[in-house]
C-alpha cells in the first residue's frame, strides 16, 4: 500500500487485516512499514512517500525497497487532496525514479477518505484521472460497501495466486 504521509494507508492495512499500525492525523505517523495478513496475502502498509524520496528526502530510499518485492501496488490519494493528479504522478516519480521497473507493477488506485468529501467532490477527481487514462476507485474504512470492493480485488488476487505457476505474495 503506497501513497503520500496521511492518505490511510495504516488505516486500510488495520481494517483489512489484524495488523494493529499506529493511526494518527498527522504525516509520517508510520516510521515502519507494517505487515496484515489477508488470508493468503501479506499486505505492506509502505510509509509515506514524499517528492524526492528516491533521492534520501524524508524517509528517503530506507523504504522504497520493500515496494521491490511486491507484485501488486495499491495506490492511495486522498479525497483532501488539493491537486490528487499531482499526488499520483509525485509518487510514480518516486517509483520510476528509485527503480523503473516498479512502474511495471500491477497498480490499483483508491480515493481514500471519501467519506470526507462530497459527491460532486468525487465525481471530479474521478473525470481528472479518467482524462489521464486512469481509473481510481473511491473507498473509504467508513463504507462497508467501498470495502467490500476493496475484499473482491484481493479476493481474485488470491485466486490468481492459487491457479498461477508464479504466486503472488
Amino acid at each position: 500500500i503506497v501513497g503520500l504521509p496521511n492518505v490511510g494507508k495504516s488505516s486500510l492495512l488495520n481494517e483489512l487485516t489484524n495488523a494493529n499500525s499506529k493511526v494518527a492525523n498527522y504525516p509520517f505517523t508510520t516510521l515502519e512499514p507494517n505487515l496484515g495478513v489477508y488470508y493468503d496475502l501479506i499486505l505492506g502498509d509502505i510509509p509515506g512517500i514524499i517528492e524526492g524520496a528516491s533521492a534520501g528526502k524524508g524517509l528517503g530510499i530506507k523504504f522504497l525497497h520493500h515496494i521491490e518485492r511486491t507484485k501488486v501496488l495499491f495506490h492511495l490519494i486522498s479525497a483532501n487532496s488539493s491537486d490528487p493528479i499531482q499526488d499520483y504522478h509525485t509518487i510514480r516519480t518516486e517509483l520510476k525514479n528509485y527503480n523503473p521497473l516498479l512502474l511495471q507493477k500491477n497498480e490499483y488506485l483508491f480515493l481514500s477518505k471519501s467519506d470526507e468529501a462530497s459527491i460532486d467532490e468525487i465525481s471530479e477527481i474521478i473525470k481528472s484521472f479518467e482524462s489521464i487514462g486512469k481509473e481510481i476507485t473511491p473507498i473509504s474504512i467508513m463504507d462497508e460497501k467501498s470495502m467490500e470492493v476493496v475484499k473482491k480485488i484481493l479476493n481474485n488476487l488470491i485466486e490468481e495466486k492459487t491457479t498461477s505457476q508464479f504466486p503472488i505474495s
